[in-house]
């Protein structure tokens, strides 16, 4: 089965798939709001003292979380990127931040050229997914001028904005990080159209004391104050996205930008689902592919020996939420699915479970023979880049999407549609096929972060919670 062939039947088998589930309502084409000459301002980011009233602590995860309003996402100053150092919420922006002293056009460039060529990381090959040239970058270079990416014609289109404060560590003694500030964009085709491609930004809230950590934390609670998409809410909002975007805010970091990784989720330009991630490379300062989170090479280890034994070695770690996958495991790489038997070299030896997608396609969650304890696999499924955006939470593949009705190329028309591990759902385990799981992450988040102001107007900065913090969940 050729690539294309491969392509165009797993799409329609999924929106055949979606068209039984009624999407969320969205909402209308919004009005942009006139612009007053102050709010077209450059705002100089800044790290504020602030102090909340005492009171009970309400978090609205649209307004503090996870930001998909179109007022704000299609912002008309911020998301355009003609509007020049006004635009701070645009692809060009945030790479023109992140290149240090590479030019940001050359920088770009690199690394999507990553895909056209086999890449290796960790020791193990990560496949070429050369329709990326023909897809993305050659009609981007024929629109730009002579030869070089002109980044205001990027076609990366601003979905949400996402407060990450769960991914925060401390203890009781010290804090490492107040967590992460992300921007995710869908990739859109020569025509404006959206594709089956996301691209997540994910910067470090640099945070190394308990003052610090209150700040980030009051900064993104204070939007509350705000309605949803005004011109309050887009300034406050602009001030601590640039906190964490702009260069310069990391000095002891590559590039001086707080940028911690890229994470790259799509099914445009490979046969399969396929998620992979980036880093600045310390030498050059460019982008360099890296490997994946918590996430071993699907192809290489599923269904084998080495798998179970992996899994129940460290039963205990796993159940507990405390297991790191070791470094020399690691892959380069995260393919999801759905897949071939063909893609296997050895399918027939495998011992995974196979479920069936339609056709010649199935699903293979993380499994293998004798692996003592269900639980333990679901919870080393859960944490991997294909087993949470796939097979452990029954998602199509991605977290965030462009909307299925959109008035693309020129507005979304509706919010991205977030899938129900975000918003509230179930799953049935994909090995015993009786276990359901329920899931609500917004809903965690939203008590996570509850928890900690709400130790905050208690203690205040002299204390922190005696209970550490370190996330169980990475993705």
């Amino acid at each position: 089965m050729t690539q294309s062939i491969r392509v165009l039947t797993i799409a329609i088998m999924l929106l055949l798939f979606c068209s039984t589930t009624e999407a969320a309502p969205g909402q209308q084409n919004p009005t942009l709001q006139s612009v007053s000459q102050q709010s077209l301002q450059s705002v100089a980011p800044s790290a504020p003292t602030i102090s909340l009233p005492a009171g009970k602590v309400v978090i609205d995860p649209a307004k503090h979380l996870m930001i998909t309003n179109l007022d704000v996402v299609e912002d008309p100053v911020r998301t355009n990127p003609n509007a020049g150092r006004r635009a701070t919420w645009t692809f060009k922006h945030l790479m023109e931040n992140m290149a240090g002293e590479n030019d940001p056009a050359e920088f770009t460039l690199r690394w999507l050229e990553y895909w056209e060529t086999d890449q290796v990381v960790n020791g193990q090959v990560s496949p070429a997914r050369p329709d990326i040239a023909e897809l993305i970058i050659d009609p981007w270079v024929d629109a730009s001028y002579h030869g070089q990416l002109d980044l205001r014609l990027a076609p990366f289109k601003l979905l949400a904005i996402v407060n990450r404060m769960d991914l925060r560590v401390h203890d009781s003694r010290s804090v490492t990080t107040a967590g992460e500030g992300r921007f995710i964009f869908g990739v859109l085709d020569p025509d404006g159209m959206p594709l089956p491609f996301t691209v997540i930004f994910e910067y470090e809230l640099l945070a190394e004391n308990m003052r610090e950590l209150r700040d980030w934390a009051h900064q993104w609670y204070r939007l509350g104050r705000y309605s949803l998409g005004s011109r309050g809410y887009n300034r406050a909002l602009a001030r601590i996205t640039r906190r964490f975007t702009d260069a310069g805010q990391a000095p002891d970091k590559i590039n001086g930008n707080p940028i911690n990784q890229i994470r790259t989720n799509e099914l445009a330009i490979g046969p399969s689902w396929e998620l992979r991630e980036f880093v600045l490379d310390r030498d050059t300062g460019m982008l360099a592919q890296y490997t994946v989170a918590q996430t071993p090479d699907t192809i290489a280890l599923n269904g084998t020996p080495q798998l179970a034994r992996l899994i129940n070695a460290n039963e205990a770690a796993l159940l507990d939420g405390t297991f790191v996958l070791p470094a020399a495991w690691l892959g380069p790489g995260s393919i999801a699915g759905p897949f071939l038997p063909s893609d296997f070299p050895d399918f027939a030896k495998r011992t995974f479970t196979v479920n069936p997608f339609g056709g010649p396609f199935v699903n293979i969650p993380w499994s293998a023979a004798n692996i003592n304890n269900n639980e333990a696999r679901h919870a080393f499924a859960l944490n991997t880049c294909n087993g949470c955006h796939r097979d452990e939470t029954n998602t199509e593949f991605l977290q965030v999407d462009f909307p299925r009705q959109h008035n693309l190329p020129e507005s979304l028309g509706n919010e991205a549609e977030l899938a129900a591990f975000l918003t509230g759902g179930e799953a049935v385990d994909p090995v015993d096929h009786e276990t359901v799981t329920e899931f609500n992450d917004l809903k965690r988040r939203a008590e996570g972060l509850k928890d900690l102001l709400e130790h905050i107007q208690r203690e205040g900065i002299t204390n922190l919670p005696l209970e550490p913090h370190v996330p169980r969940f990475v993705h």
